[in-house]
């Protein structure tokens, strides 16, 4: 497995228990030709690769195009939960962006224009129900979903002053990924990609 600029490559090569013959080889062009068509599918494709020695049956390659990371800002001040945030999201598609400090969450969501908002309301110094009402008022991010996450019973609150959704502490891996997923997955929806 190779990784190019926007590229996966996965190479296979078969190794035969026995001397390699042309029926063998002839055998495996229709099967070729089948996952070809399900690799195009997916906007990828598929390589035969020569073999001069003829050691192996068809050796192929795959060519899928990566798979874009979803920028999330997660605003936590708690340090723990943001590292457990960060490992939760680890080998998704979602990449991780945290900030313990919420004076910087304007100034960074600015910069980084992440594609969805994770935000605990309980902050120091800063009352999280007047930053998610500044997140949703501000023209670079007002349509970013925001996802309110507290250990507050007031989901009804946060949907009311703009958030998308609402997750109640302590959250699951699954939770959290299910709550990213739906408002990703809506907003594509929405602007037809």
């Amino acid at each position: 497995t190779e990784t190019h600029a926007q590229q996966v490559w996965i190479g296979i090569q078969p190794v035969p228990r026995q001397p390699v013959t042309n029926a063998m080889v002839a055998d495996q062009v229709e099967s070729i030709e089948m996952a070809r068509q399900l690799v195009g599918l997916s906007g990828g494709s598929l390589e035969v690769v020569p073999d001069e020695g003829r050691h192996y049956l068809l050796a192929v390659r795959f060519i899928l195009p990566a798979r874009q990371q979803i920028a999330v800002l997660v605003i936590d001040d708690n340090v723990d939960t943001l590292q457990l945030f960060q490992r939760y999201l680890a080998g998704s598609r979602y990449a991780f962006i945290g900030t313990h400090d919420p004076e910087q969450v304007l100034a960074l969501a600015e910069k980084l224009t992440p594609q969805i908002i994770v935000l605990d309301v309980m902050l120091p110094g800063v009352d999280g129900w007047e930053l998610l009402a500044r997140l949703r008022e501000h023209p670079k991010i007002h349509g970013v979903p925001i996802i309110v996450c507290t250990i507050l019973p007031q989901e009804q609150l946060a949907l009311t002053l703009g958030a998308a959704a609402f997750l109640r502490k302590p959250v699951s891996q699954a939770a959290l990924l299910s709550a990213l997923d739906q408002q990703f997955d809506r907003v594509s929806r929405e602007s037809g990609s």
